[in-house]
Order: C-alpha cells, then sequence, then structure tokens
C-alpha cells in the first residue's frame, strides 16, 4: 500500500417498512452511517440524494407489508448503495412532462452517480444500485495495515482455448449475476424488520 490509500471496505445492512413515510428515517440512517464511516462530505451529500431517490421508487413498487433493505459498501473510491424491493419488475426511466413533479428521480439519479443498474434478486425482487465517486477518507500512512499475499500457484493446462471478453457491458452482467446470488437482502426472522442495521468492516 503506498501514499496512505486506504484498503478499507465498509458494508452496513438496513431494513425498512417498504413506505414513502420510511424514506426520512432511510436518509437519516445512511448520512449517519456514511458520516461514521468518514467518508468524504460531498459524497455523503450525493448518496443522500440518490438513497432518497431510490428508496422512494422502492416504496412506491412494494406493497406496503413489505420490506426495503437498504446496503452500503464505501471504499476509498467510491460508494455502492444499493436498495431492494420485493417487485419483480425492472426500474422504468420515463420522460416527465415540464410541470410534473414525479418520473425524475432515475434521471436525477444518473446524473448524480457515476454509473446505475440493476439486478434481479435470485430469490425474489429486484435490487436497483448507484456507484457515487469518491468514498472513504484516506487513513494515514501509519495506520495502514498491508494487506496479506499469497503464492500464486501452476493449475492444470486448459484442454480447450479459452475466450476471454472484458468489455463494460459483459463484466457489469457477470457482476449483477454474482450480486444477485448475495441474499443481504433478507431480514433475519428473529430480529424487528423496523429498523436494522447490520455493519461489516
Amino acid at each position: 500500500m503506498t501514499g496512505g490509500a486506504s484498503s478499507a471496505i465498509r458494508v452496513a445492512v438496513a431494513h425498512f417498512p417498504s413506505t414513502t413515510a420510511a424514506v426520512p428515517r432511510v436518509r437519516r440512517s445512511t448520512v449517519h452511517m456514511l458520516t461514521t464511516w468518514s467518508v468524504d462530505p460531498d459524497a455523503v451529500s450525493v448518496a443522500e440524494v440518490v438513497v432518497c431517490e431510490l428508496a422512494s421508487n422502492a416504496a412506491k413498487a412494494s406493497h406496503p407489508d413489505d420490506v426495503m433493505a437498504i446496503r452500503l459498501t464505501a471504499t476509498s473510491g467510491s460508494i455502492l448503495i444499493e436498495v431492494w424491493d420485493s417487485n419483480d419488475a425492472g426500474p422504468r426511466i420515463t420522460d416527465p412532462d415540464t410541470d410534473s413533479e414525479d418520473g425524475r428521480g432515475l434521471l436525477m439519479v444518473g446524473a448524480l452517480s457515476s454509473r446505475w443498474s440493476w439486478y434481479r434478486a435470485k430469490t425474489q425482487g429486484k435490487v436497483v444500485w448507484a456507484e457515487i465517486s469518491s468514498g472513504l477518507v484516506p487513513e494515514p500512512a501509519a495506520m495502514v495495515t498491508a494487506m496479506p499475499t499469497r503464492t500464486p500457484t501452476v493449475g492444470p493446462e486448459p484442454t480447450e482455448p479459452i475466450a476471454y471478453r472484458t468489455d463494460p457491458e459483459t463484466l457489469r452482467r457477470v457482476a449483477d449475476a454474482l450480486r444477485g446470488l448475495d441474499r443481504w437482502h433478507r431480514p433475519r426472522p428473529p430480529e424487528s424488520v423496523a429498523h436494522r442495521i447490520s455493519v461489516r468492516t
């Protein structure tokens, strides 16, 4: 590790009732968590707007008795906001009228984030995600712990030619498919769904 860059990854998951009334709690929870992680203040402000838009869309797409889940992942280079709801239908970008108050959420998300997309969860529902550039404030060099390294081993030679695809669209589809296997959005039954946060570092 050089230049004082942090190798830390912070992950938190929170569950909320799937109602528009819960959106302010989603906003406060997100701001509190990112601020606790020492995320760049400008990035926190952007994340605050993005998570509100995604949570509002999730609430509108869901039954009031459902749950929506928010996962935040912060690194030194980005913040990833993921919002799960139980509706399998993909998000739709509309072209709102000039005087319309609705329909601008995803347009705003697209304008504020470096990229956004969505994927279907393996169990049920979908996850809409947005990535914001910037992230954790770098730790002082003295606090950075070097990551352990492993010695590479030689594996067997392939029996058939291997074709590698590294175009962004293919990599995005693979990443979304892998994310869809993770059941992070499902709350643990013994705990209240009203508002649960779990944090990993």
